[in-house]
């Protein structure tokens, strides 16, 4: 009996040794059958992935855009001036949504800073501005597209601005859609852009925006000059040329000012016409402040009544031509101070 059950033993073990044996040969077998696969490069699919040492060595990383500070001048202002934002104009004064969008991006891509038109007239009173670079950003005749087009690029930015409107044309009823006439703002748009912070409003004559004749030849001219008296048959004389600019500009200045509940204590002139005669009358009938279309930068000293600017919403005025003009007054400002 004790053989038998050693017999059972051996025997029991010797199948369990070629079992295992057979078992690992398959296995040795089919690893060699299976063919060898390249594994998947690990990839980082985390958010962090802009560190350059994580980056392909053949892929040049994506970097954000950044500004960097320049110093273009300081205690200077470059006063810009525009007039009509639209698609499609046939006026030498308007430029598209896109230019003037290009526009104020170079305007923020180079560290140039609009300041308020409050900020610039304290620096016409004490020659002080904190601001370097600075730049005011004005707009005349009061368009609608200066609410429509233009005040919404200005707004992303935080960019403050100054329209100088016409008040005889602003109005919210519909006879303001005249006929060969371009839109101007509604009271209610100039309130609710005012209420923003970052529009001002100063006058653009009352009623003294359309042209005149000059002589007994029909010749026209600004109506800020003195004009043909049809009824008389001669060009009116000096007091009452001088009348005339008083009675308008006194009430385009105290019309706005009742209407938008702040102190109207500039002014820009239409076609830019003046002379001793206009900027006396101006003074005479409350303005502090007169902006011309002579080309110019405004330093500590230059004249309040005789404010110089550049016309940039101009049809063929490209971010390039704005380069030349800053370029321009870089070199300006280098030049005084060697």
């Amino acid at each position: 009996m004790p053989n038998k059950r050693l017999f059972l033993i051996v025997f029991v073990t010797f199948l369990l040794i070629i079992m295992t044996a057979g078992i690992m040969g398959r296995g040795q077998e089919e690893k060699r059958n299976v063919p060898e696969v390249q594994p998947f490069p690990h990839v980082d699919t985390s958010k962090s992935i802009s560190a350059e040492q994580n980056a392909e060595p053949n892929v040049t990383p994506l970097k954000k855009a950044t500004i960097i500070p320049k110093q273009w001048y300081r205690d200077f202002v470059v006063v810009l001036a525009y007039h009509h934002v639209a698609e499609r104009s046939d006026q030498r004064y308007s430029i598209t949504p896109e230019q003037f969008a290009a526009q104020i991006s170079f305007l923020h891509e180079n560290g140039l800073h609009p300041i308020s038109l409050d900020e610039f007239a304290r620096f016409m009173e004490s020659g002080d501005l904190s601001t370097e670079n600075a730049v005011l950003i004005t707009f005349d005749d009061g368009y609608e597209s200066y609410y429509t087009q233009a005040f919404p690029i200005l707004k992303s930015y935080g960019y403050p601005s100054a329209n100088f409107v016409i008040a005889d044309r602003l109005r919210d009823s519909a006879d303001r859609n005249r006929k060969n006439m371009t839109t101007p703002l509604t009271r209610q748009q100039v309130r609710e852009m005012q209420a923003s912070g970052l529009a001002a409003f100063g006058s653009h004559t009352y009623s003294l925006h359309d042209k005149q004749e000059q002589n007994e030849w029909g010749e026209l001219g600004p109506e800020t000059a003195p004009v043909y008296r049809e009824d008389l048959q001669r060009l009116e004389v000096e007091q009452e040329y001088r009348d005339r600019l008083y009675v308008d500009f006194s009430m385009s200045r105290v019309g706005l000012g009742e209407w938008t509940g702040q102190s109207v204590n500039a002014i820009s002139l239409p076609y830019g016409y003046t002379s001793s005669i206009v900027t006396e009358t101006a003074q005479q009938a409350g303005y502090r402040y007169v902006f011309t279309s002579t080309p110019g930068v405004v330093k500590s000293g230059t004249n309040p009544f005789a404010i110089p600017r550049f016309d940039v919403g101009i049809s063929d005025t490209d971010v390039t031509s704005l380069h030349q003009l800053f370029t321009k007054a870089k070199n300006e400002f280098e030049g005084e101070q060697s």
